[in-house]
């Protein structure tokens, strides 16, 4: 009983100290509608140090009438999922002169595909071996006149589509995605000829590898050029020794005991024109060569892509896509059947996208694809030529 008087006296006392604070409240004067709050805000420090500080959020559920084959499709190897696929977030400070760099981080279930070897967060040692977070990109820049010079870990010149799924048009990449590599760990150095024309030079490790598999390095090599200002063409070359055993997967390094170095180089070159203030249209062409990948010889693989980008209105646009990839040597994507041999994918993509607010994208895409060979599995763990997605995805940006 002494203990319930006690409690209730101490809950008298605390209530009488609201009501008393809350009167205090009443009567002080109100604070002008326009008051800001004393000091500056986060956004003014950042703003103020010249460090920019930009992410975003991917999140999709797709499905597929296969098992797809995670060749084709690179980051959505579920059939039918729910997914996190990214959280990306990038804080940089890159000034037109002197010191600066760049870290970007992303999070989900597609940084367990494209983490280097080296650093990818589970105990296997190739890129593509798992985990949830991967350090995309990092990296120290300097700047002086027409010269800008970065080391560290960046993502590659190849290409037209990229790692920041916001960036792109598509919900699932094309199948070239998936044959080019994602990042490098080197050095970097690009040069404006020419108010229109920039050479890009750089030596790295090779294909997706903080920590290289050999001894070799590979060169890169860029040149792009705007014609005018909606006509741009961007060619790009990497060659290189890289460590090679034909995988389960894909034409890509992997690090075990024997594997075979050999020469690989890959031609890419991306053309974009505005066709009119609402449509544009982009062309990626690749060209893939690699020695030693049976021991002896050289194996190869192309193909084109080829994107319409029509934006409706200030919220609703559409994206279609369409592209061929020729395997000739069945070293690029797994097939289920035996031998592999020469094979040619396609695919055909359209992608609708709402806006209903600037920094917030709604996406529904149909996707079909095919392939000579079967690359893909029914419920029955039979090949299959032909499958078909579905997919709805946001992206949120910040």
């Amino acid at each position: 009983m002494k203990s319930f008087h006690r409690s209730a006296i101490t809950a008298a006392v605390a209530l009488a100290v609201l009501a008393a604070a809350n009167v205090r409240a009443e009567d002080a004067p109100a604070a002008p509608a326009d008051s800001k709050p004393k000091g500056p805000t986060l956004a003014d420090i950042l703003s103020n140090s010249s460090i920019d500080v930009k992410g975003y959020l991917d999140a999709s559920y797709i499905a597929h009438s296969e098992t797809p084959n995670s060749s084709v499709q690179v980051f959505d190897t579920a059939k039918n999922s729910f997914g996190l696929h990214q959280a990306g977030i990038t804080i940089s400070s890159t000034p037109k002169e002197g010191f600066g760099g760049l870290l970007n981080l992303t999070a989900g279930s597609d940084a367990g595909i494209f983490c280097s070897y080296g650093a990818c967060a589970t105990s296997g040692t190739t890129a593509g071996s798992g985990g949830n977070f991967d350090i995309t990109q990092a990296y120290a820049q300097y700047a002086s006149g027409a010269w800008t010079f970065i080391g560290g870990k960046f993502a590659t010149l190849a290409g037209a589509e990229v790692i920041d799924s916001s960036a792109d048009t598509n919900i699932t990449r094309s199948i070239l995605f998936g044959k080019i590599p994602f990042t490098h760990t080197g050095v970097r150095a690009t040069t404006a000829l020419s108010d229109s024309t920039s050479l890009i030079m750089g030596v790295n490790n090779g294909w997706d590898q903080v920590t290289d598999m050999n001894s070799g390095k590979t060169v890169e090599l860029g040149l792009t050029e705007a014609f005018t200002k909606d006509t741009s063409l961007a060619l790009s070359v990497y060659s290189g020794n890289e460590s090679m055993l034909p995988t389960t997967t894909s034409m890509v390094a992997t690090a075990v005991p024997g594997a075979i170095n050999g020469t690989r180089t890959l031609i890419d070159a991306v053309f974009t024109t505005n066709l009119t203030s609402t449509t544009t249209f982009i062309l990626n062409g690749d060209h893939v060569t690699q020695e030693n990948v049976f021991g002896v010889g050289t194996e190869k693989y192309w193909g084109l892509a080829a994107y319409l980008n029509y934006q409706m209105t200030d919220k609703l646009r559409w994206s279609l896509r369409a592209e061929e990839l020729r395997d000739d040597s069945g070293v690029a994507v797994a097939t289920a059947v035996t031998p592999a041999g020469s094979n040619t994918l396609k695919e055909v993509t359209l992608t609708v996208g709402y806006a209903p607010v600037k920094n917030f994208e709604l996406r529904g895409e149909l996707r079909a694809d095919h392939a000579d060979k079967g690359v893909f599995l029914d419920n029955a763990g039979l090949p299959q030529t032909s499958m078909s997605t579905v997919g709805v995805q946001g992206i949120y940006k910040f």
